[in-house]
């Protein structure tokens, strides 16, 4: 193994110094990457209050309108409900009302025959009237018939 050789304290001047501006360069480079990184948090730290007062607007707008739109959801169940209730009842309402309908029908074919019995019975009545009419008329007036029955009852007395 080749012994190293011993640099000169000259040479070993030159490369502190040479360092040193390495070291201030990188000094530079480290300063002006902090002051990005500076830059770059503000830039972040405005942009997450913007969105942040962004959000805040939105909440608070949003908030208001959920709160309106939850009111008509409770009244439209509340309305719901009540209908629900009303078309019940009204469905039982109308069963009975077609049961009814039903039996009012019955009870007008019913109604409708005896009429026409009656109607019948009315023409037979009529038939029978004109007869019993023509069997009277055929007796005479009423003042001849007494007149010839008044002696007979006299005659009896």
């Amino acid at each position: 193994m080749p012994k190293a050789t011993k640099a000169s304290l000259q040479d070993v001047l030159d490369e502190v110094r040479a360092n040193q501006e390495q070291i201030r360069g990188h000094g530079v480079i480290l300063e002006e990457m902090r002051s990005q990184n500076r830059a770059t948090i503000e830039a972040i730290e405005m942009i997450r209050v913007t969105v942040e007062q962004r959000i805040d607007r939105f909440e608070h707008g949003t908030g208001d309108r959920f709160t309106v739109l939850e009111a008509a959801v409770r009244q439209n169940s509340t309305d719901i409900r009540q209908n629900t209730t009303g078309i019940r009842r009204n469905s039982t309402d109308i069963r009975k009302n077609s049961a009814d309908i039903r039996k009012n029908s019955a009870d007008i074919r019913e109604n409708s025959a005896d009429i026409q019995k009656n109607s019948d019975d009315i023409r037979k009545n009529s038939e029978d009237i004109r007869v019993l009419t023509e069997r009277v008329d055929a007796l005479g007036p009423l003042d001849h018939r007494l007149s010839a029955i008044e002696p007979r009852l006299a005659g009896e007395a």
